[in-house]
């Protein structure tokens, strides 16, 4: 199907009519017209869209989605949607304390890291190094103290 022919299918199956009842009710006004340019410019942003996924857009009180199916079937569904939200901010009493790494721990970090990268290759050579099996565990405990 070409664009125009989406566009008019989408429409005609649309209860444009019921919209209209909705949006008088709620005082907004909008005009027939606008309503349809709105929809007809969302059908043709997910027409022309070049992702081969699912998308969305959406604009005033209309989403539209493009799905595909296996790669043979496409479908394009509009939807009229109204949304009640409730939002709240408030100041935290106490502000979160976050940990700042500075240049000569992430250093001693990165030294640690390799300390233990050497140290687990030489205890996999030869596993019964006690040394190297307590310093693996040594390391790996600073790592954990410091991150």
């Amino acid at each position: 199907m070409n664009l125009e022919q989406i566009q008019e299918k989408l429409l005609s199956e649309f209860d444009l009519k019921k919209v209209m009842d909705i949006l008088d009710k709620l005082d907004e006004i909008y005009f027939k017209e606008d309503l349809i340019n709105n929809i007809k410019g969302l059908v043709k942003m997910a027409y022309l869209s070049r992702e081969m996924d699912d998308i969305s857009f959406s604009s005033d009180h209309f989403i539209i989605n493009r799905s595909y199916y296996e790669g043979e079937e496409v479908e394009y569904s509009l939807s009229f949607l109204l949304e009640v939200n409730s939002n709240l901010s408030y100041k935290l009493e106490k502000d979160f304390e976050t940990k700042n790494i500075n240049e000569k721990e992430l250093q001693i970090k990165r030294k640690l890291e390799e300390l233990l990268l050497f140290n687990q290759n030489a205890y996999e050579e030869n596993n019964d190094n006690l040394v190297l099996e307590g310093n693996l565990q040594r390391i790996e405990r600073i790592l954990e103290i410091i991150e």
